[in-house]
């Protein structure tokens, strides 16, 4: 039984900023939630990271949970410690395109030829990277990447449209998002508009264990930039 692995505090060896939890009644219903779902997680057999309010580009996600294979992890290349988000974003751009020379990249991603060359450097460093037929390729996913799920929670009490919105936009990151309410029974309108945006319901009233009522719509990770976030974070925090 592999042991769940929290990231609820900055920790700025890794490069993590979480946002200190405000108290009141979301902050009551993320804890119950998390306390949740960590005691479930506990007899799976995959390993399991959950986040609590992470600082992304977009904001901070109320909680993030995700599943990842550790054997990818086992040889965590230090060098990967430094990587910044424009290595993420050109990392990510490779996989999609299967590769690209630097006159490309540069053009589809609007970088400057100096910050390209300093971010392709530490790229090769890391292993993440090779020169190729001219083309500098990715590694594989298989080997570079050992996220499996990653499956964001919006909490809100009572505010459906900010919930439902917050939950959608964290679609750009993770492969599944949901709204976190402690309404039991939310109205026929509320689930057609979140299963219309591809998000999920949890509700969880007062004493009761979370219950999905509906499921969120699949994206293949890594989804973008801030997917692979997560995985280094893991890597950094295992690879110490």
């Amino acid at each position: 039984m592999a042991p769940i692995m929290d990231f609820t505090v900055s920790d700025s060896s890794i490069g993590l900023v979480v946002r200190p939890m405000r108290r009141g009644p979301e902050a009551d219903l993320i804890l119950r939630f998390v306390d949740a779902e960590t005691h479930s997680l506990r007899g799976k057999r995959r390993s399991y990271a959950v986040f609590q309010e992470p600082q992304l580009d977009t904001g901070f996600p109320d909680i993030v949970v995700v599943g990842f294979d550790p054997r990818v992890f086992d040889r965590w290349h230090r060098d990967r410690d430094h990587l910044t988000t424009v290595d993420l974003k050109v990392i990510q751009h490779l996989h999609l395109v299967g590769g690209a020379d630097a006159d490309q990249i540069e053009v589809q991603l609007g970088l400057d030829s100096k910050v390209l060359v300093r971010s392709l450097e530490r790229l090769l460093a890391a292993g993440l990277v090779r020169w190729a037929a001219r083309h500098w390729v990715p590694r594989s996913l298989r080997s570079a990447y050992g996220i499996s799920s990653i499956q964001a929670i919006e909490a809100k009490m009572r505010n459906w449209r900010d919930a439902l919105e917050q939950a959608e936009m964290n679609r750009w990151f993770a492969s599944e998002s949901y709204v976190l309410s402690p309404i039991q029974k939310p109205t026929d309108r509320v689930v057609a508009a979140s299963q219309s945006l591809g998000v999920g319901i949890y509700t969880m009233p007062a004493g009761t264990a979370p219950k999905r009522l509906t499921r969120a719509k699949k994206t293949p990770l890594p989804a973008c930039y801030a997917s692979w976030l997560f995985n280094e974070w893991i890597g950094r925090r295992l690879g110490r």
